[in-house]
C-alpha cells in the first residue's frame, strides 16, 4: 500500500521538498561577492558598489551588505527571509538615509526576483534582480508623481 501512494505521488508530482525550501533554494543563487558598475538615470553619473550576500545556516536569511565605491557613500544592510508559507519572501533593508525598510516579494517571475516597498498600500521604491547568463541587473526604481521611475541600474558580475 505504502509503494502505490509513493508511486501516485510522484506521478501526479507531488513535491518531494517544501515551497518554503525550494524558494531558499531559489535565493542561494544570489550567494557569494559581486562588483556592480552601472550609472544614475536622472544624470547619467557613474555609479559602483560591492555587494557581499551570504547565507545564514542557523535562521535560514541570506545576509546582503551593499557598499558603494568611493566617492559614493551608500551603505546598507539586508536580511532577505522567504515566508514561512514558502510563498514569497520579506526583506529588512537598513542604511543611514532612509533607515529600517520593509520589502516583500511574491517570489521570482522568470529570472528576476523584485522587492517591493509600500506605503499606504501604494508603490512607493523597489528594487528588482535580474540574472542575465552569469551576471545580474540590480534595478532600484522609486515613486514620483504616482509612478515608478527607475533612479539607478548597476550590471553585476561574480568576483
Amino acid at each position: 500500500m505504502i509503494r502505490v501512494v509513493v508511486s501516485i505521488l510522484l506521478i501526479v508530482g507531488f513535491p518531494l521538498t517544501s515551497a518554503s525550501a525550494q524558494e531558499s533554494g531559489a535565493l542561494a543563487k544570489f550567494i557569494g561577492n559581486w562588483s556592480c558598475k552601472g550609472k544614475f538615470t536622472s544624470n547619467g553619473a557613474p555609479i559602483a558598489a560591492d555587494l557581499s550576500i551570504q547565507h545564514d545556516e542557523r535562521s535560514g536569511a541570506s545576509v546582503v551588505r551593499h557598499d558603494d565605491v568611493p566617492p559614493g557613500a551608500y551603505h546598507a544592510l539586508e536580511i532577505w527571509m522567504t515566508n514561512k508559507t514558502g510563498i514569497g519572501a520579506r526583506a529588512a533593508i537598513s542604511d543611514k538615509y532612509s533607515g529600517m525598510r520593509w520589502f516583500e516579494s511574491p517570489g521570482w517571475v522568470g529570472s528576476t526576483l523584485t522587492w517591493m516597498r509600500l506605503e499606504n498600500g501604494i508603490a512607493a521604491e523597489q528594487f528588482a534582480y535580474e540574472f542575465k547568463g552569469d551576471n545580474m541587473q540590480v534595478d532600484w526604481s522609486i515613486a514620483r508623481s504616482g509612478t515608478m521611475k527607475l533612479g539607478d541600474r548597476l550590471l553585476c558580475r561574480r568576483t
